[in-house]
Parts: structure tokens; C-alpha cells; sequence
């Protein structure tokens, strides 16, 4: 089944599928779908989760294991296959194909990739996945489509926007759906009454609330845990939510993750950079975080967000203030030896 990323919420109104393969070229969009799967999931008993971040080295041994050990605390498990790059290579090919048969009634199997180019379209691995699975598909948003996107999002929460106010909102997030999105959810938590103006937008795009967020966190990546702290205290105080926060942290600790493993990869730090596209301004600072970041640190961040994620939403008990600043503080860190 082939689905587009805005037709998942109906899907999974008329039940929940055993494998799904999410792939695009638009994190954001990447990350909402995986959001809603593993949300379903739980409410469907998936209690138990693994997550596997696969590079060309990886050893596949250690999934086929993990499906096989049956969990003390839950009965059903949901599996996480992440392959940031989407280029599993020969041993991950078969691997995964072996993995599409071998998935029984209590496992939730979801492969999630970047965009596919045409020659991985081709591969086995990537036909298996489409005949067996659910395929949600994350288009790219152009700059062209951001007005019609952005609409949208806001007839989703009820609400329309001046023509005016709609090429503000457009000229202030600069083409970032993650910026973008951060508004338009304060935009619904803001007294608004049906039609969205340009004062609104002054009073909520407008304020710099975004622009702290990448302060935030290019001070983690800076190792300043100190100015890291004070930006978080004072968004906490101006009463930002914590999934508005974390849309940013998320985007950001996946794109030094992703960068990871294509060094693990043996790609060298300043051809990975320039293949992810990282500006020019940022790249020394980057260089120097993946520098001193060793695979178990990021695996920690890694695990600590997921921890943030299940706080937030109610499946774990906890301070969502309080885990995010321990994900702050391990981001912010570097780890002792």
C-alpha cells in the first residue's frame, strides 16, 4: 500500500498495519509519521521498543537476535530500523528481505529512510519493502508550495489567513517547515479567532522565539552548557511548550546523527558535511562537535530524546522540563573518559 505522508491519520483510523516503510526527502514530515506510528502503537500494546540505527558496518545479527528474545515486560515489541542514507548496502539488502519474513503477529516493524533516488527505487530490498509494507511517502515541500502547505496546517486547527499576513508568515520562516510548524502551533494556542493577520503573525512569527531555539541549539553543539542553560530557562519562562522545543532539538540531534554515521562509514567530516548540505557558517562548529562526539555519546543523546518523546506524550511518567535538560546537558557535554 502507498501512502502520502497526509493520508496516515486516516489510515490509521481503520487499524494499524505490521510493517511500515517511511522515506522522503522533508525530516519534519519524516518525524510527524513516525510520531503518529508510534503512538498507535502503543495504544495498541506495543509496549516493548527496540531502535537500530544502520550504517554499511552494521552487524544485522544483533536485530535477528533482538526479534527472537521474547521481553519480560511486554509481549509485543515494536522494531525501529533507521538508515539515514538510505543505501543499506549488499549485506543490508538481504538482510532486510530475510527480516520481512521473519517478523511474526506480535512484532510492529518500521524502516524509516531518507529520500530515495532512482537507482535504490530499483533495489530489492526497496521492492520488497513496497509490496510488503505500508509505504508513507514525504515529499519534499518547495518554496513554492510553502503558502499552500502552510494554509493548510491551519485549516487543520481551524483557522485561515489574510494574504498579506500568509506572505509575511512565508518571507519570516525562510522555506523551514520546522519554523514554520513551531508557529503555526503557537499560532493555536494564541487567542485567534478564525482568520489569521498580519498582527498576528507580528505578534507570534515575528518575535524571535525561532531564532532562540537555533541559539539554543548551536550552544549545545559549541559545548556551552552554561549559555545553553540560560537560553532554556528563559524559553521556559516565556512558556514555550516542551514539543515545540524538542521539534527543533530532534532536527537537529538526527542531522549530527545522521553525519555520524557516514563517518562510521569512512566518509571523511568535511565530505559528509558538504553531502548534508550544512552551511558554510556552521561547519567548523559541527566539525569540532563530531569530532569529539563518540558513537556511544550520540547513542545516549539518541536514547535521552526518545525518553523526552515518551515523557511528553504521556507513556512514561515524568518532568518533561526535567528530561529535556538532562538531554541538554549530555548534548551540551562532552562525555568523561
Amino acid at each position: 500500500m502507498q501512502l502520502d505522508n497526509g493520508e496516515l491519520d486516516r489510515h490509521l483510523k481503520a487499524g494499524l498495519g505490521q510493517i511500515y516503510f517511511i522515506h522522503g526527502a522533508e525530516d519534519l514530515l519524516i518525524i510527524e509519521s513516525l510520531d503518529k506510528l508510534r503512538v498507535a502503537a502503543h495504544k495498541n500494546g506495543y509496549e516493548d521498543k527496540s531502535r537500530f540505527n544502520i550504517s554499511g558496518r552494521f552487524n544485522w545479527d544483533h536485530v535477528f537476535s533482538d526479534i527472537k528474545t521474547q521481553s519480560l515486560f511486554a509481549e509485543k515489541k515494536l522494531i525501529e530500523l533507521h538508515i539515514p542514507k538510505s543505501r543499506p548496502g549488499k549485506q543490508g539488502s538481504d538482510a532486510l528481505i530475510g527480516l520481512l519474513d521473519d517478523i511474526s503477529d506480535d512484532h510492529l516493524l518500521i524502516v524509516i529512510c531518507g529520500k530515495l533516488e532512482k537507482d535504490i527505487k530499483r533495489t530489492k530490498w526497496v521492492q520488497s519493502l513496497s509490496k510488503k509494507a505500508v509505504s508513507i511517502e514525504c515529499k519534499k515541500i518547495y518554496p513554492s508550495q510553502m503558502p499552500t502547505w502552510i494554509k493548510s496546517r491551519l485549516r487543520d486547527i481551524g483557522l485561515s489567513i489574510d494574504r498579506e499576513a500568509l506572505e509575511m508568515f512565508v518571507a519570516l520562516t525562510e522555506g523551514n517547515l520546522f519554523v514554520a510548524m513551531q508557529s503555526i502551533d503557537r499560532l493555536g494556542l494564541m487567542e485567534v479567532t478564525n482568520n489569521v493577520s498580519m498582527q498576528d503573525i507580528n505578534d507570534c512569527v515575528a518575535d524571535g522565539a525561532h531564532f532562540d531555539l537555533f541559539q539554543l541549539t548551536d550552544a549545545a553543539i559549541m559545548r556551552k552548557p552554561s549559555r545553553v542553560l540560560r537560553i532554556y530557562n528563559r524559553l521556559q519562562k516565556e512558556g514555550m511548550l516542551p514539543y515545540e522545543l524538542m521539534r527543533v532539538v530532534n532536527w537537529e540531534i538526527k542531522n549530527l546523527s545522521d553525519l555520524m554515521v557516514d563517518i562510521g562509514d569512512g566518509i571523511p567530516i568535511n565530505k559528509a558535511m558538504k553531502n548534508a548540505r550544512i552551511w558554510s557558517s556552521k561547519q567548523k562548529i559541527i566539525g569540532s562537535f563530531l569530532q569529539s562526539t563518540s558513537p556511544n555519546q550520540m547513542e545516549g543523546i539518541l536514547e535521552q530524546a526518545c525518553e523526552v518523546d515518551k515523557v511528553i506524550k504521556g507513556i512514561n511518567k515524568g518532568n518533561p522540563w526535567d528530561e529535556i535538560g538532562q538531554l541538554l546537558f549530555m548534548f551540551s557535554t562532552e562525555a568523561t573518559s
